[in-house]
């Protein structure tokens, strides 16, 4: 195993070209529905749309500033989060892809096409079902919750443990797969509008999670659900995908995480339902895309990292951007 890589690019990393992507597809897609919601801030309503879409349209200038203020450093700390910054912004990608599902579509959504799945499968709902039997068991759902809460920790955690490993070059690599996964099923749910069972059946809408008793997690996710939108980013589950993406990517580079991170990905596996965040379907969907992810992703690092190499001659001569500062010499296998 390689201990001593670098980045993937002399000025940015080649994740940072869909990042920029994204943000522009992201403002594009937040413009064209200007008009439909507005927010309130201070007392004062905004159309919700014309400011995020300002606020994607400010991403990319920041993130480039920060790229600036940061290369240099050689304080592996700054470098780390020089790195791993992007994991911070997924939540912003996430919960706007949900609003941009329901405003595309008018709230429209293809929930019936797989609650009638779910059905003809099992001959009742499992999102309703399955709950039921053991929402009383206080430490079952503390279980099933924390597996929820501790997602965005399965899939980020084995990049921030080959960094401080000093594993940098495949730091940079399973940071790649992992975060233009993410990108791919945030632009694929603005366009696949499927809320989830808690928003499709109205007895779970009318419950909500008030049937669940537990502890500090079960609390936590809980008032979370209470005051976010999640009516949408339902098919396929990206939280299956993206856990079986990071569990191989692990098995692979930290393996020793295993005896740990398998238990819990099996939980999130099965609480999607029991949450009734999911329908069973979006299960195997989810592991299917996520097998489809693991073997195509990497497919793009080569094509991208020459890209960013072109890129970097231009920041380096035009805007005299310092190079990343980051210790070792760059693989020689890059993308292989």
């Amino acid at each position: 195993m390689e201990t001593s890589g670098s980045s993937a690019g002399k000025v940015i990393y080649p994740v940072e070209l869909f990042a920029f992507a994204l943000n522009l597809i992201f403002c594009v897609s937040s413009l064209v529905n200007i008009g439909k919601v507005e927010t309130g801030l201070f007392d004062i309503m905004f159309d919700r749309e014309l400011i995020m879409g300002i606020v994607f349209f400010l991403v990319t200038p920041l993130m480039l500033l920060f790229i600036r203020l940061t290369n240099p450093s050689k304080n592996l700390v700054v470098q780390f989060f020089r790195l791993c910054y992007i994991q911070a912004i997924y939540i912003l990608y996430f919960t706007e892809s949900i609003w941009l599902s329901q405003l595309m579509f008018n709230g429209a959504s293809l929930d019936w096409f797989f609650a009638n799945i779910d059905y003809r499968i099992f001959g009742f709902q499992p999102a309703i079902q399955f709950p039921r039997y053991f929402q009383q068991y206080r430490i079952i759902n503390e279980m099933f919750f924390f597996s929820y809460f501790f997602y965005y920790g399965l899939v980020a955690t084995g990049v921030w443990i080959l960094f401080i490993r000093k594993h940098y070059y495949i730091a940079t690599r399973v940071l790649f797969i992992i975060s233009v996964s993410f990108f791919i099923m945030y632009v694929w749910f603005i366009f696949f509008p499927v809320k989830g069972p808690k928003y499709f059946f109205a007895e779970l809408h009318e419950i909500w999670y008030t049937n669940f008793r537990g502890f500090f997690f079960t609390r936590v996710m809980k008032g979370l659900f209470n005051n976010t939108n999640l009516g949408g980013a339902a098919f396929p589950s990206s939280h299956v995908a993206l856990a079986l993406v990071a569990f191989i990517l692990n098995w692979k580079y930290n393996r020793y995480l295993i005896p740990i991170y398998l238990p819990l990905t099996i939980l999130l596996f099965i609480s999607t339902v029991y949450l009734y965040a999911h329908y069973f379907i979006d299960i195997p969907a989810g592991v299917l895309a996520g097998i489809v992810l693991y073997l195509g992703v990497p497919l793009l690092i080569k094509p991208t990292q020459r890209l960013s190499a072109r890129v970097d001659v231009f920041m380096v001569r035009n805007l005299h951007f310092p190079a990343i500062a980051l210790p070792g010499s760059e693989n020689p296998r890059s993308g292989s």
